[in-house]
């Protein structure tokens, strides 16, 4: 029965897949333009795949097809669909990166980081492939999903190694896994919602947009950097008196514990680079094809995560697609988030409307502090307010409300002043520096606490720390670095 479902409905999709396509070469004729005939196309296209296919995952192929329209775009095609290019980035690739956390992706990666051969060659050098490997799966995975995927397999990392609870080195080992999967959301804009509120905010007050590599490049920098203190404060402030019970080696028992990548496994990660790619690469040859830098960076940053999902419905193994639409979108989407960044983002662009008021009413009421400070002190006030609220609060609360002010003050100044645009980015960033407190990062926080590997005693007075760190990073460090890529 599948199979013949199947054999269907791949024939209603090449069929309508000839007519979206096919309308797209039919010249202007009988009264019509080209992109009147590649409407069309899409209409008859998308009415066959509803009535043939189903009609959650091939609307999808409807969105991506009229973003391919020239007359339309991609942004527009998203405001008209979402509102904002936010919340349909945010959605797609939240849906995208689902199937990945279905994978043993998470516990593949960890072992190939934390056994390989500088890692064996003793505790320290350890910790810090077991930290860099949970910063960069959380790169490009939500912190919540990443921490309670991760949290089991760290429990069997414990248990090879022989750390007991109560100890220093388990805390160490702790703490590093939450402060560092909190600060990679801050790290890239890749399906974390506080950079992409941050962005938005900033594109829908000047006009200006960020790419994925303007951001990195100024995030990736400065969350290295800000994990190397991070050690070095477990090593020589903290100074876990057990750390040497840690044998690197006895983690080498935990190789051939995990299959081999399969074909879906596979499909998934090369989509899954395709939409970095998508993403990052456009910027790397802006100076040598411009051409092809201003038509892929035309398509916005929703669309490769929206390519990415459909080749995903696209490609079945074992006679499914990978991605099961229901599935995704009931368990992969933060619909939360998802409707928070859509309100945060209008209400954003509300308070920064210059007939409104409330800009200049803020403009003139921070005027004694703004006046008196130089460039560098109106970045710590940022900065510090926004670590400081979003350890004690929520992140997009944090975001939305810091970016606001920031945006509503920091435009008011002379031209040339400050980069504004580096400052909000800066705030998206600042709030990933959140483990403090529970009320910082709900579900990373209180898993941690009460896993019994910590305290909440420990993570306020570390992640204290840690927050100065944080603050000093990006005023001092990440500023000057965004400023040379973002406008």
């Amino acid at each position: 029965m599948n199979n013949k479902k199947s054999a269907k409905d791949a024939i209603f999709l090449v069929v309508a897949l000839a007519v979206i396509i096919g309308s797209r070469f039919m010249p202007a004729t009988a009264g019509l333009s080209t992109d009147a005939w590649a409407v069309l196309g899409v209409f008859f296209g998308s009415l066959i795949m509803w009535i043939g296919v189903s009609i959650d995952w091939p609307s999808m192929i409807t969105l991506l097809a009229l973003g391919l329209i020239p007359v339309f775009g991609f942004s527009s095609t998203f405001a008209g669909a979402f509102g904002n290019t936010t919340v349909a980035f945010l959605l797609f690739t939240f849906m995208l990166v689902y199937p990945l956390s279905k994978t043993n992706f998470v516990r593949r990666c960890t072992i190939y980081f934390i056994t390989n051969r500088f890692a064996r060659k003793g505790p320290w050098y350890f910790i810090c492939f077991l930290l860099a490997a949970v910063t960069f799966m959380g790169l490009f995975i939500s912190p919540s999903v990443l921490f309670v995927a991760f949290m089991p397999f760290l429990e069997d990392i414990y248990k090879v190694l022989g750390v007991k609870k109560g100890g220093k080195v388990g805390n160490v080992m702790m703490m590093g896994t939450a402060f560092c999967i909190s600060l990679s959301s801050g790290m890239t804009a890749i399906g974390h919602v506080w950079p992409t509120m941050a962005i938005g905010y900033y594109t829908a007050a000047t006009g200006k947009d960020v790419n994925q590599f303007q951001y990195m490049a100024m995030g990736i920098p400065a969350g290295i950097l800000l994990i190397i203190i991070l050690i070095l404060i477990f090593k020589f402030i903290y100074r876990p008196d057990d750390v040497n019970t840690i044998q690197p080696e006895k983690a080498m028992s935990l190789r051939g514990t995990v299959p081999a990548a399969d074909f879906k496994e596979k499909v998934i990660l090369a989509v899954m680079a395709l939409t970095v790619v998508l993403w990052v690469g456009p910027s790397l040859i802006k100076g040598v094809l411009p051409e092809v830098y201003n038509t892929i960076n035309g398509w916005s940053t929703a669309m490769p995560p929206l390519l990415g999902c459909i080749i995903l419905f696209l490609v079945r193994v074992d006679g499914e697609s990978i991605m099961n639409f229901k599935e995704t979108v009931s368990k992969g989407v933060l619909w939360g988030s998802i409707l928070m960044t859509a309100a945060a983002t209008y209400l954003g662009s509300c308070l920064t409307n210059a007939e409104v008021g409330i800009s200049d009413w803020l403009t003139g009421a921070l005027a004694p502090l703004t006046q008196n400070l130089p460039v560098i002190g109106l970045i710590l006030f940022f900065m510090t307010w926004a670590v400081v609220e979003t350890n004690f609060s929520s992140n997009i609360v944090t975001t939305t409300v810091v970016s606001s002010v920031a945006l509503s003050v920091l435009t008011a100044l002379p031209a040339g002043t400050v980069n504004v645009g580096t400052v909000v980015c800066m705030v998206g960033f600042a709030a990933a520096i959140c483990n403090m407190t529970p009320a910082g990062q709900s579900t990373i926080n209180t898993v941690a606490i009460g896993s019994g590997w910590t305290d909440t005693k420990s993570m306020f007075i570390w992640g204290a720390l840690f927050a100065v760190a944080g603050i000093l990073v990006l005023s001092f460090v990440a500023y000057p670095l965004g400023s040379l890529f973002i406008a």
